[in-house]
C-alpha cells in the first residue's frame, strides 16, 4: 500500500488512468536532475514502468496532460517528449502550474489497452 493517498493507476475495462508522473528517480526518491531535460525523460522512464505495470505500452496512450512550471521551458521539454511517443501520438495538453518538491515537470495519462476476448 502506497503512503499517498492515491494509486498510480487505474483501470475501468479497457481504460487505465495513469497518476501524475513526475522526474523522481525511484532508487534514490530523488528528482533525477535540475534540467527540464534530465526530469522529463525520467518521468517518462516512470510512465513506462506504470505502463508496464498496468500491462499497457506507450502505444496505447491516447492522451497526456502535462503540467511544466514554468511555459518557458516547454521547447526543452517537447525535445524529449517526442521521442518517447510514435505516430499516432497521444493527444496532449500542456499548461504552466507551480508544482511541488522543485519538480519542473509532471505527466497526467490514459491509456486504451484491448482486453483479450473472454473464452467461448
Amino acid at each position: 500500500m502506497s503512503a499517498l493517498p492515491f494509486s498510480p493507476f487505474r483501470e475501468a475495462g479497457e481504460v487505465v488512468y495513469f497518476s501524475g508522473q513526475g522526474g523522481f528517480d525511484p532508487a534514490t526518491g530523488r528528482l533525477a536532475g535540475e534540467t527540464i531535460e534530465e526530469q522529463t525523460a525520467q518521468t517518462l522512464r516512470n510512465l513506462a514502468a506504470l505502463l508496464e505495470r498496468a500491462r499497457c505500452s506507450a502505444s496505447d496512450v491516447v492522451s497526456c496532460l502535462v503540467h511544466l512550471s514554468d511555459l518557458s521551458l516547454f521547447a526543452r521539454f517537447n525535445a524529449v517528449y517526442a521521442q518517447h511517443f510514435t505516430e499516432p501520438r497521444p493527444a496532449r495538453t500542456t499548461v504552466g502550474a507551480p508544482l511541488v518538491m522543485g519538480m519542473l515537470v509532471e505527466i497526467t495519462a490514459v491509456a486504451h489497452r484491448r482486453l483479450a476476448a473472454a473464452p467461448r
